[in-house]
């Protein structure tokens, strides 16, 4: 089992995107200095919409906003829960330029894509409904929905679930209701015109009309990667 942390930041009013990202850069090699750390990605939010098909009236978005998503790999979940505590997340903490959010979860590798530069890649922040357990909403998507993904979406080069085991805000963790998030998705096509079709695909019905059995609101992103 892959464990990974990830980080959800949205800069302050008046930050601009540039030194935004310029800021996050200067944590890059610090990253690399936590306890347990194998690997991390930078993923800047630039785009915010559904893909066709998935229209706003059936999956609503959240209204967490997120400029971007670091994704850290750790050895285990506890390497992953403690890094909180590292001088890497207490800087981004005090920092004013944003607001850090944090999601550690368990990685379920559906299709493996091998790189994603020069991929079109989107997240998705997936939510249940009040009345889904997290143990349904594991069953249904990690396994249900996982099966069905592959042969439903056609032209999908990659698809990766991220399932929610523990939230942090300001690196504690906090109850289910400060911070509503079950699972993130990462989906890679090859363009925009791929995903879209994919999403519009008649196959993609099935699996789509299984998703309102465990997803409340799905917020989609559409990704640069670094």
């Amino acid at each position: 089992m892959m464990i990974a942390r990830i980080d959800l930041f949205n800069k302050k009013e008046g930050v601009s995107s540039d030194n935004f990202r310029k800021h996050l850069d200067e944590h890059e090699v610090n990253m690399s200095q936590m306890d347990g750390f194998q690997k991390y990605a930078q993923n800047y939010v630039v785009e915010s919409t559904q893909p066709s098909g998935l229209g706003n009236e059936d999956y609503p978005r959240s209204s967490e906003r997120v400029e971007a998503f670091f994704k850290v790999w750790f050895d285990d979940q506890s390497s992953a829960e403690e890094a909180s505590n590292s001088n890497a997340i207490d800087a981004l903490n005090r920092s004013d330029m944003g607001d850090l959010k944090s999601v550690v979860t368990k990685q379920n590798i559906v299709i493996p894509t091998a790189e994603d530069k020069g991929i079109y890649k989107m997240m998705q922040v997936l939510k249940r409904p009040a009345d889904v357990s997290p143990e349904k909403f594991e069953y249904e998507w990690c396994k249900v929905h996982a099966e069905m993904v592959p042969h439903t979406f056609p032209g999908v080069l990659g698809y990766t679930q991220n399932l929610v085991l523990n939230r942090l805000i300001a690196g504690k963790s906090v109850p289910y209701e400060e911070l509503p998030i079950d699972g993130i998705v990462e989906f890679w096509f090859r363009d925009k015109e791929s995903m879209d079709a994919a999403f519009s695909a008649p196959t993609a019905i099935k699996a789509i009309d299984h998703a309102r059995v465990f997803i409340d609101e799905i917020s989609t992103f559409t990704i640069e990667s670094h």
